[in-house]
């Protein structure tokens, strides 16, 4: 493929990941916990949480972290640290032009991971990420009760947005005006379409997934005929391009078909 990051190596598609467990009254069970994170990654997760401490001080309620992080399952140069934050604030009063400069800070101290995503949301508006929350640990703060939850409409997060984060992505890669810039709104797009394109199937085979390689196993397995497409995706996930038009180019044709028949599905 051409376009790769000239400073990375190949990160091959292999098969990797976990479909959430279910309890016996069909409820996702969630797989994070503190004893699960690997040693070399807790100092990550201590910096972060002095960052937000730093940033908003008494104001800070809880933080957050999820994916394969919080699973135990982080791989190097492949995994973020995912965090939520949750602060005494209204969202007007939220600043986040702190988060750039923290997270290359970061980046620069934990060369193998990927990326960091920071920002706080208001606490008002917790009650709202009862998906994210059913697969996060609680590393900062009071933990709170959460609702139990099935795979179907009620967890999805991507494919009801489709539009709109289609629409947030293309301001962000406008924008985007350095290789390292346009990489990263490359695997974030296409993260979004890959989870977006499992939803489609989640209420039908009764799994829920973040992972990437089973998001494009199991929509494969519904759309055989997407197949090529999604792992083109799953690739450029892995392996960023700095091609804009090629980003721009997979972006408008998936998301529109997703658009197109999600009308079924939500």
């Amino acid at each position: 493929m051409e376009n790769q990051p000239s400073a990375k190596k190949v990160i091959e598609i292999q098969p990797m990941g976990s479909y959430f467990e279910l309890d016996a009254d069909g409820y996702v069970i969630n797989p994070a916990s503190l004893e699960k994170v690997q040693p070399k990654w807790k100092p990550v997760i201590d910096e972060v949480v002095e960052a937000y401490k730093t940033q908003y001080g008494d104001k800070l309620k809880n933080i957050y972290i999820r994916g394969s992080v919080a699973k135990g399952q982080a791989v190097d140069n492949v995994s973020d640290i995912d965090t939520l934050a949750y602060v005494d604030l209204p969202e007007e009063e939220i600043e986040d032009n702190w988060t750039n400069n923290v997270e290359d800070t970061l980046k620069a101290k934990f060369p193998f991971v990927e990326g960091f995503e920071l920002g706080a949301t208001p606490f008002s508006e917790i009650k709202d990420a009862s998906t994210l929350l059913n697969q996060s640990i609680c590393v900062y703060g009071e933990p709170v009760q959460v609702p139990k939850m099935k795979p179907g409409k009620e967890m999805m997060r991507h494919l009801p947005y489709v539009k709109k984060r289609m629409q947030g992505f293309d301001r962000r890669i406008q924008k985007a005006s350095t290789e390292e810039k346009i990489q990263a709104a490359c695997t974030w797009v296409m993260k979004d379409l890959l989870r977006a394109a499992f939803e489609l199937t989640m209420e039908r085979s009764n799994r829920y997934t973040r992972d990437l390689y089973l998001c494009y196993e199991g929509f494969s397995e519904y759309y055989p005929e997407k197949e090529a497409e999604v792992r083109k995706i799953l690739h450029y996930a892995l392996n960023p391009t700095s091609n804009k038009e090629e980003i721009i180019t997979i972006k408008e044709s998936f998301s529109s078909w997703l658009l197109a028949e999600s009308k079924n599905y939500t």
